[in-house]
């Protein structure tokens, strides 16, 4: 690779890791092309990329960007996930890494933070943003319920007395 496509490459790199929240580092072993074919694609059903990255232009890169704190981790065959849903991220890398052995999490920073590979298994324990919404919206209708059958029940008590007293006439 020549000297521009060099350039070129750091600057896409750096582009990429400014613009996204979380990243995250998978040790590659081995992975086939269709393998990666099929997790990057895994990855863009929850709008994720992952791709594998050329260490020595990607330590470049991150020197200049949020993420500086994990060029430690850039050594051997690295893939790289990158994300704005840390947790759905995390959830679907640690998932596709139990079930395939040729990738592993090393790693990875959300912002300015940096995870070890424990802090990604935790947080992809955590609710999505979609679980929490789901759950607030839940507990939101499962209120407003309880309020119309408060609010309902005087007007049903004196139409159930009515009823029994035409009953009874």
């Amino acid at each position: 690779m020549d000297r521009i496509n060099k350039k070129k490459l750091v600057a896409n790199y750096s582009k990429l890791f400014d613009d996204y929240e979380a990243i995250f580092l998978v040790r590659n072993s081995g992975l086939s092309v269709l393998d990666s074919r099929s997790i990057r694609s895994q990855f863009k059903k929850i709008d994720s990329k992952f791709m594998v990255t050329k260490n020595s232009l990607a330590k470049i890169a991150l020197s200049n960007t949020k993420f500086s704190n994990i060029q430690e981790f850039f050594n051997g065959p690295i893939a790289v996930t990158y994300s704005d849903d840390p947790v759905s991220t995390s959830k679907l890398l640690v998932k596709l890494c139990s079930s395939n052995d040729k990738i592993e999490v090393i790693g990875g920073a959300i912002l300015d933070k940096q995870l070890n590979k424990e802090d990604v298994v935790a947080l992809s324990k955590m609710l999505t943003q979609n679980e929490i919404r789901a759950k607030i919206a839940g507990l939101v209708n499962a209120a407003a319920s309880k309020i119309a059958r408060v609010l309902n029940e005087p007007s049903a008590k004196l139409a159930r007395v009515m009823k029994s007293y035409a009953e009874k006439q």
